[in-house]
């Protein structure tokens, strides 16, 4: 997560660009929200001293005899400085001495210039400063907070309604001050929903975000299908019985002792960049892609939904795959060699896993694919009896002959030599 703090701080004097992230560098970033309370705190007092020394200004520019009501804003400007020091110790102390002050200087300047000048309605922003930095985890101090403050501003206007100082009660003075407080009060609470809309609008974007990778990381570990299946009924088992499959395992030959000299860094990049070719050509054949295991990788037509031709899909991927890593072995200057298996028939298809969740397929049909590959040999694709009988009208095949098949028996499987044509509507 970005600073709280905006980047304009590093080209502010260093003694101010240090008032503001006051208590900042202590937090984590697992602590965004105190961290955006404090800075919220840090700037408000330090426009609130501005804003009371401003004030105290104003009150000598109209009339010098105004210097009571000037010492009484400056000493309370002077008190908000205090603010993020306390507030980084107790929130709570900080709301309720902030409270207090307001509750004594208010009325006071409201004596000395009259409840006409408007001055007391600077309480009116005290609850919304107050919720900023508090947020809802106190909301009863709030509400009590608020209660004190709206009182006296309504004991303002009923008790203290007359100025005390004579400048004070022209009209002049008056006007300029219910102007000037009017301004600067709509500014703050503008300013705090400014603030605390940019907020909400942060944490959604920030959810928006974190759903949409979510998403990204469900459709990427799981078919369409089944990850909207898994959305509407997360509670539900996804278990399918499909009787219309065809299975392609491949196993890169010699893998174990290439291994051995390659780096951490250079096995991992060295299968990357062969199952994501893998990966492309099983989107441009529409299959989908089960998983991968070691140097193992295994695909699937068929599921989770019907397909058309769903062998004659596994084949071309079959021989693509050799052509891919024909075309990877000249560039590498280093043979790299695959076996395939292919088998079709029925399976059972599901999720398994709560917390990392997984599709996988099980049957006969798939264990008698997994024995076609690692029962065959370097560069060729070896299929099953069922495989041979939907592929025989548009395949050559070379017969193989019958072969021990462990957990199985013995088998009669065809090695797959040459492609047909295209598929028209794949």
């Amino acid at each position: 997560m970005a600073e709280v703090q905006p980047e304009f701080t590093s080209r502010l004097p260093r003694w101010l660009a240090w008032y503001l992230n006051y208590g900042l560098a202590g937090m984590n970033k697992h602590e965004p929200r105190q961290k955006r309370a404090q800075y919220a705190v840090n700037l408000f007092s330090l426009l609130a001293f501005m804003n009371a020394y401003l004030f105290a200004a104003a009150y000598l520019m109209i009339d010098l005899m105004l210097w009571p009501a000037a010492i009484v804003s400056a000493t309370f400007g002077a008190s908000f400085l205090q603010g993020p020091f306390i507030y980084e110790k107790s929130p709570a102390r900080m709301a309720v001495l902030s409270t207090a002050s307001s509750c004594v200087h208010y009325p006071l300047l409201t004596y000395l210039l009259g409840a006409d000048s408007g001055i007391q309605l600077f309480m009116l922003a005290g609850p919304s400063v107050m919720n900023l930095g508090l947020g809802t985890t106190r909301l009863r101090l709030s509400i009590a907070l608020t209660a004190i403050l709206v009182g006296t501003l309504l004991g303002c206007f009923v008790f203290l309604e007359e100025a005390a100082l004579l400048p004070a009660r022209e009209a002049f003075a008056q006007t300029i001050l219910l102007i000037g407080v009017l301004a600067t009060t709509a500014s703050i609470i503008l300013t705090i929903g400014h603030i605390s809309l940019s907020r909400a609008e942060t944490a959604e974007e920030a959810l928006e975000a974190e759903h949409a990778r979510s998403e990204a990381l469900l459709y990427n570990l799981l078919p369409t299908e089944i990850a909207a299946r898994l959305k509407d009924a997360p509670d539900q088992t996804i278990a399918d019985s499909l009787d219309h499959t065809a299975i392609l395992f491949a196993d890169i030959v010699d893998f174990t002792p290439r291994s051995a000299r390659m780096s951490p860094e250079e096995l991992v990049s060295f299968l990357n960049r062969i199952f994501s070719t893998f990966d492309e050509l099983a989107t441009k054949h529409g299959l989908e892609k089960i998983k991968t295991i070691g140097d193992a990788y295994m695909v699937a037509a068929g599921l989770p939904q019907p397909v058309d031709r769903p062998v004659h899909r596994v084949a071309e991927m079959a021989f693509d795959m050799l052509d891919a890593l024909r075309d990877l072995s000249a560039e590498l200057d280093d043979t790299i060699d695959i076996r395939i298996g292919l088998h079709a028939g029925p399976v059972v298809a599901g999720v398994i896993g709560h917390q990392k969740l997984f599709y996988d397929v099980w049957g006969d049909t798939v264990n008698t694919a997994s024995r076609m590959e690692s029962h065959g040999a370097a560069g060729r694709i070896q299929v099953t009896a069922a495989a041979r009988e939907a592929l025989k009208d548009a395949y050559d095949f070379e017969p193989r002959g019958a072969v021990e098949i462990k957990g199985i028996g013995r088998l009669e499987t065809w090695w797959l030599t040459a492609r047909g044509a295209p598929i028209a509507d794949a």
